[in-house]
């Protein structure tokens, strides 16, 4: 059988950066370390960072005690402003491990309504991304998750009026460029930000185009992770057997019978250690 790998398989870049930053925090730090919330969206990571000290936290409340001193680390995701100036008041020392990306769909939402606009916001009404995306524009923007949204708005007061447009970074363009065009029905003053991440853009590709060549898909990534359910979506397009996993314990010899090509993707949050094991244990069943 042979096993075609997504190019841009394990960790994406922001991922890995907020995963490096919380290792080393973990090591050098004789401090309590907390996550506001899981770090990226997989388990394997979280219990990892939890063996090494790092608990994770829904509330700053959780915290408990004397907290001067202390740690917490935002997670991939971001966070309201409100976040960093309690954290501030309670003494704790922040450690931003927001990607990079999320960031700039912070800061163009707030550049967009300093402007005049009212914001749109293309995501999951419940991510944790566009919630900080709304805390950065102090709750204002409208969000927008599928074609159902479009239909339940107030076109009328919408109309004409400026809008301006971004995106949860792991969006589907397809999604994104069906809601866009809706929204262009309502009012001709939109404006895009296109502030999806090009990393995930390019496994969603990678998976369309891969697994019109496969004839088995395998997903690796947690059920919670919003862009690995994307690429489970997208491979079941290819009207292929697809998979969505999280670990070599949830595999089935059985699916791999008869299969010639395999094609297997993971999601932006999903770490190399748990790719190996799965990877290992299906080349097992073929020596068996």
């Amino acid at each position: 059988m042979e096993i075609i790998l997504g190019k841009s398989i394990g960790f994406c870049f922001g991922v890995k950066r907020a995963y490096d930053l919380s290792l080393k925090i973990a090591k050098q730090s004789n401090k309590f370390c907390f996550c506001l919330g899981p770090l990226v969206h997989n388990e394997s990571v979280i219990e990892k960072l939890q063996k090494l000290g790092i608990k994770t936290i829904s509330s700053l409340d959780d915290i408990k005690g004397n907290q001067s001193g202390d740690i917490l680390i935002i997670p991939a995701h971001g966070a309201k402003p409100e976040t960093f100036s309690k954290a501030k008041a309670k003494g704790l020392e922040i450690i931003d491990a927001t990607c990079p990306l999320v960031k700039k769909v912070q800061e163009a939402a707030r550049e967009f309504q300093n402007n005049g606009y009212n914001v749109i916001i293309i995501g999951d009404k419940n991510h944790t991304e566009v919630e900080s995306i709304q805390g950065a524009i102090d709750d204002k923007g409208i969000v927008i998750e599928n074609m159902k949204d479009i239909q339940l708005l107030n076109k009328k007061s919408l109309k004409n009026l400026p809008l301006g447009v971004v995106s949860q970074t792991t969006q589907s363009l397809e999604n994104v460029d069906k809601i866009l065009k809706e929204l262009r029905k309502i009012s001709k003053k939109i404006k895009f930000s296109n502030t999806l991440c090009p990393f995930v853009a390019d496994r969603q590709k990678e998976v369309k185009k891969i697994s019109q060549k496969v004839d088995l898909i395998l997903i690796i990534g947690s059920s919670s992770s919003a862009n690995t359910k994307r690429l489970a979506d997208i491979a079941k397009g290819s009207k292929k057997p697809v998979y969505y996993i999280e670990n070599e314990n949830q595999l089935k010899k059985e699916w791999f019978c008869n299969i010639k090509k395999l094609g297997i993707f993971s999601g932006t949050s999903t770490p190399d250690w748990e790719i190996k094991k799965i990877i290992n244990k299906i080349k097992n069943y073929e020596k068996k």
